[in-house]
């Protein structure tokens, strides 16, 4: 073999080794950009997972958020269906009332007496509850008595206003047109008894219990007693405005100067604790809406007992006394106490639970409301502490502010 033949030989072998590394390079580079672009397509895939478990999470919470959102409109709107219908169905006696000719008898299960002019004075109450009562009309007078001095109330702001404040407006004009009045101490406590209602429709009792029933979160026995006993010594006290009606109510109801002197809706005069109406008067941002949504569902009156005990049936001539309700009330056999077993034409409120929600005490408001309005909840814990003496000390201290 000669040299050049060798030399073409090593030439060749260095050529094919040359090119089997540049093969072996190319599929190490290849290896490499593959692994890599693997590596950026499982991050993209797990990116686009974590984004779009992310879109789902928020998807999720704003679909349970309008959800909730919708179902308590859904709930406010069935109340102030309720509402609505309760007014309707007071308009409507109201009506009844101003068409008939009957001889009245009062206010309450009070029938009034019926004319031909009843129908204008209604049209007229209703003028006059749209319109704010003028300052010198509410407590200027020096004429007035002390009972006599009312709040001095806005116009309606709420469905509830509305209704009550054109009742009383009405039953006080038909207090004025007649003298032949009776009024029952009591309210007539099968208004608020299974479908059942007093012989007139359009008592105090019936308009208090249409509006109580069309709130769903008053859902206990003792609270809607509570609240009808409330709101109805205080809506006789508005129309008749005697010394006798103003006595009637709990003292921590009676109005506190504030009430007198300065301008407000008329649903603040109907919340229990008087340094509350205090709180919300000064604080005109508070509206009705704010305030029921929570307090309705969260103001409890307390009462250890059946809740069907908060009512007694009696024979008519037995004598109403805490006493006879005891005795009444708790019996050796075991019988139930349901509302059914109450015979409604005979029920009245318990005496003892009477005397029960006449103490502020066992008035409260739960951690939902008072997460809402914490100072408000505080001055409640305050008022719930006031002894008798100091209730009457702010109710008569309303009286000798006027003079």
């Amino acid at each position: 073999m000669s040299v050049s033949s060798t030399s073409f030989q090593t030439l060749d072998n260095h050529t094919a080794n040359s090119d089997e590394r540049t093969v072996s390079d190319r599929l190490a580079r290849k290896r490499t950009l593959d692994r890599k672009a693997q590596q950026a397509a499982r991050s993209r895939t797990r990116w686009n997972i974590e984004n779009l478990q992310y879109q789902v999470s928020h998807l999720n919470n704003a679909l349970i958020n309008e959800t909730s959102r919708l179902q308590a409109l859904l709930e406010e709107s069935k109340s102030e269906t309720e509402l609505v219908r309760a007014e309707n169905q007071t308009l409507r006696s109201q009506l009844e009332d101003a068409i008939g000719n009957s001889q009245g008898v009062g206010v309450e299960d009070v029938e009034f007496a019926a004319t031909g002019t009843l129908s204008w004075d209604d049209h007229i109450a209703e003028m006059a509850v749209e319109a704010p009562l003028p300052r010198s009309m509410s407590v200027s007078s020096t004429n007035l008595q002390p009972y006599e001095f009312i709040p001095w109330n806005t116009g309606p702001t709420c469905v509830s206003d509305r209704i009550l404040q054109s009742y009383a407006a009405t039953a006080r004009m038909r207090v004025h047109a007649t003298s032949d009045i009776f009024l029952k101490e009591q309210p007539d406590m099968t208004a608020l008894l299974a479908q059942e209602r007093s012989v007139n429709p359009s008592g105090v009792s019936n308009v208090v219990s249409d509006i109580l029933l069309a709130y769903q979160e008053i859902d206990t026995l003792p609270k809607k007693a509570a609240c009808l006993y409330v709101m109805y010594k205080f809506l006789n006290w508005l129309i008749f405005r005697t010394k006798l009606t103003h006595d009637q109510m709990p003292t921590w109801l009676r109005p506190v100067p504030l009430q007198l002197q300065m301008e407000h809706p008329a649903w603040i005069d109907r919340i229990p604790w008087p340094n509350a109406r205090v709180y919300l008067i000064n604080n005109p941002s508070i509206t009705f809406d704010d305030f029921a949504s929570y307090y309705s569902s969260s103001f409890h009156v307390s009462w250890p007992y059946d809740h069907s005990h908060v009512f007694i049936s009696l024979s008519q001539n037995t004598i109403p006394t805490p006493e006879a309700a005891l005795n009444n009330w708790f019996h050796t056999n075991e019988e139930s106490h349901s509302i059914e077993a109450i015979a409604p034409e005979n029920t009245i409120l318990n005496p003892v639970f009477e005397q029960h929600l006449r103490q502020l005490k066992n008035w409260s408001v739960s951690n939902r409301f008072r997460r809402q309005f914490p100072e408000l909840s505080d001055i409640i814990d305050r008022d719930s502490r006031l002894e008798p003496e100091e209730e009457n000390n702010i109710a008569n201290f309303g009286h000798a502010s006027l003079h």
